[in-house]
């Protein structure tokens, strides 16, 4: 029998220290500063970061989880936009997407579904494709969600209506699609589409 050798924890690299003080000063910037353009600024750019699946053990190690899933109830249309932006691209991260499912994550991000922000929109409909799981698949395809996204499904917009069908033909269960259509033809949607 060979012997076996440990497996050893990657060392940092030498870059890693550095780029955790970087992101830290982001997140110390936005938490300090009054300017609404400074704070969307470093918004994007964590939205940014969180997009390097190399940075999602220091964005998770500064909480930019929570800080993402606060700003979603920020009144800037802006902050809203580049904070979903930012969950849309860490919870492709298993270790993310456990976090934002245990801070309720999915409520608010279904509430960005009423935005009339394109980008705000999308992302949200991304971010409920990636955090539907077995035990979060209750809340990420409710009936009001599937009554949203076949509405979805009709916009003129290609990308949403797209976005949209995919959502409903892969998440959802033809019995879903079918009652939430039912149910459409009888009440009013009140979710406006998202301007284009």
């Amino acid at each position: 029998m060979a012997a076996v050798t440990p497996k050893m924890a990657p060392r940092p690299t030498a870059m890693e220290p550095g780029r955790l003080q970087y992101l830290q000063a982001l997140v110390t910037e936005f938490q300090a500063t009054e300017s609404a353009g400074a704070r969307e600024q470093v918004l994007a750019n964590l939205a940014n970061f969180a997009y390097d699946p190399g940075n999602h053990p220091l964005l998770r190690r500064l909480r930019v989880t929570d800080l993402f899933l606060d700003a979603l109830g920020e009144p800037s249309d802006a902050l809203v936009e580049f904070a979903m932006g930012g969950l849309c691209n860490l919870c492709l991260d298993k270790s993310s997407k456990e976090d934002i499912l245990e801070a309720n994550g999915v409520q608010p991000i279904i509430n960005c579904l009423s935005s009339p922000n394109e980008e705000t929109v999308m992302s949200a409909v991304t971010a409920l494709m990636y955090l539907t799981t077995p035990q979060s698949r209750p809340q990420t395809t409710a009936l009001p969600v599937v009554e949203c996204m076949l509405r979805f499904s009709l916009s003129a917009n290609r990308r949403l209506s797209n976005l949209a069908t995919v959502f409903l033909e892969d998440y959802c269960t033809p019995g879903q699609v079918e009652e939430a259509r039912s149910l459409s033809e009888h009440t009013a949607v009140g979710i406006p589409l998202p301007r284009d």
